[in-house]
């Protein structure tokens, strides 16, 4: 069974610096571990409409959206993966828009940490500055929607040369799938002990249950109050997704 390596792009320009690196490096990882399989999303590529805020997805547990666009084939694709590589180049000190379209539409997953049970890296690109406002972003990114962030890569032109770039990322991220154990971390544990009194939260902040019904039942499902961890959480969440197994990636 293979380990399914997702990455999600978020460049404009088909011939993009960003374009090219990702894929790139999920070639030589594929190399130098004939065990992974990798699969690319240009976002460019790919008909993603922008949120509007009209609050379905947190009081109804759907994005009436999803029928219009390519964004149900995204998460469809970031469910059936075991790794999940987020990348862009950096605008004006931050991610690249289409990518901002991205997280503004996965947004209601930060309030399930539905994708729990996945590991992550992220890639950014930079000329010379803005690298690590964008780094700490897409790792929140990650963290939010449940994914254990492992490592970034950041290439910067103005100092990194494209060959050494690829190998380098390709060894570090074995290296962090080899040395790494289990689905959890400090920050993703604070968010599941977080969530999981949200039912208080909400009669704290006198927020009615029926303005966020969807989230306030997904977090009373029995199986999620068992719970006594994220980590156990992520491993049930797998299973209940139908994940099939991870091809021997270190728990």
């Amino acid at each position: 069974m293979k380990r399914k390596i997702l990455a999600i792009v978020g460049s404009n320009n088909k011939n993009s610096i960003t374009n090219f690196l990702t894929r790139e490096t999920l070639k030589r990882i594929e190399t130098l571990d004939e065990s992974y399989e990798t699969k690319v999303i240009f976002l460019r590529d790919y008909k993603v409409d922008y949120c509007v805020g009209c609050s379905t997805c947190f009081d109804k547990g759907f994005c009436p959206i999803d029928k219009c666009d390519d964004f149900t084939k995204i998460r469809r694709a970031l469910l059936e993966s075991h790794i999940v590589f987020f990348a862009s180049p950096v605008y004006f000190h931050n991610i690249s828009g289409v990518m901002k379209t991205f997280a503004d539409r996965i947004f209601s997953s930060s309030h399930l940490m539905n994708y729990a049970g996945r590991l992550g890296f992220t890639m950014i690109t930079a000329m010379d500055s803005g690298q690590e406002l964008v780094r700490e972003y897409m790792k929140k990114m990650q963290s939010n929607i449940g994914i254990k962030n492992l490592d970034s890569f950041v290439f910067t032109k103005k100092k990194d040369t494209i060959e050494e770039f690829i190998e380098t990322s390709a060894v570090r991220f074995l290296n962090s799938i080899g040395n790494n154990y289990g689905y959890t971390n400090r920050v993703l544990e604070d968010y599941f002990g977080y969530y999981q009194n949200y039912h208080n939260i909400l009669i704290d902040k006198h927020i009615a249950v029926g303005q966020l019904e969807h989230e306030w039942s997904y977090w009373n499902q029995a199986w999620i109050k068992e719970c006594k961890s994220f980590q156990e959480f992520a491993a049930k969440n797998r299973r209940m997704q139908g994940v099939k197994s991870n091809g021997g990636i270190n728990l």
